[in-house]
């Protein structure tokens, strides 16, 4: 089973369908996952749950259980036609990783998280496919029989791609960011708000602190 999982805010709602069309049609199965407010979506392969503000995390809610190729999307993005025909590819070229179209490779140790490591954005043109060490987990793919972890066990929120970086490092697991062009992936016009990207920027060292322990983790396993 394929399924695309995203958790949304009512900020997002305006867009939201838009999300959803655009993946629905490529998976088994879409899973909305709304913080503090119930989604009105159409779609005979939508399900939504309603839950406490768990963030980004939510994305996650139902790995625990999940079976499968698991895709974490987000509430602000448009998904081309062949989005999860690529993922397939890419999961089959680098077997029992986790796949990505977002990310940083971490070049050192006390770095500023967002600006001091090696960026491969998902609106920009990637080339090549790269390994990294943070993947953008708005972009992203895997199987559950390589990865599981519970995102309810998180201390930290609107963190989730450090945060499920940090398993995958833990674990010893690659994260491959796959090369895709320009315009390939769309933001919504909701995207502006209640943007996690934006909000945390400003005072990233949470973030910095645990790419450390990312980067020192990855670092002992080469």
């Amino acid at each position: 089973m394929i399924t695309a999982n995203l958790a949304t805010i009512e900020a997002r709602k305006e867009n939201l369908q838009q999300v959803v069309d655009s993946l629905r049609h490529q998976v088994d199965k879409v899973r909305v996952y709304g913080n503090d407010y119930q989604p009105e979506l159409e779609g005979d392969n939508v399900e939504v749950y309603t839950g406490p503000d768990y963030t980004d995390n939510a994305k996650f809610f139902w790995l625990p259980i999940s079976k499968g190729i698991y895709l974490s999307c987000d509430d602000d993005i448009i998904y081309p036609p062949d989005y999860v025909e690529t993922i397939v590819k890419g999961l089959k070229k680098y077997p029992n990783t986790w796949v990505t179209f977002h990310g940083r490779r971490l070049k050192g140790l006390n770095l500023p998280y967002y600006s001091g490591h090696d960026s491969y954005p998902c609106l920009r043109t990637v080339p090549y496919d790269y390994e990294i060490h943070v993947a953008g987990t708005g972009v992203s793919a895997f199987h559950t029989d390589t990865i599981k972890f519970d995102p309810l066990t998180w201390k930290e929120y609107k963190m989730a791609d450090i945060m499920a970086s940090l398993e995958l490092a833990k674990k010893g697991t690659r994260v491959i960011c796959l090369a895709h062009k320009e315009y390939w992936l769309k933001m919504t016009e909701s995207s502006k708000n209640q943007s996690i990207f934006i909000s945390e920027r400003r005072n990233s060292k949470r973030q910095d602190e645990l790419a450390n322990v990312i980067y020192e983790l990855v670092s002992r396993s080469k």
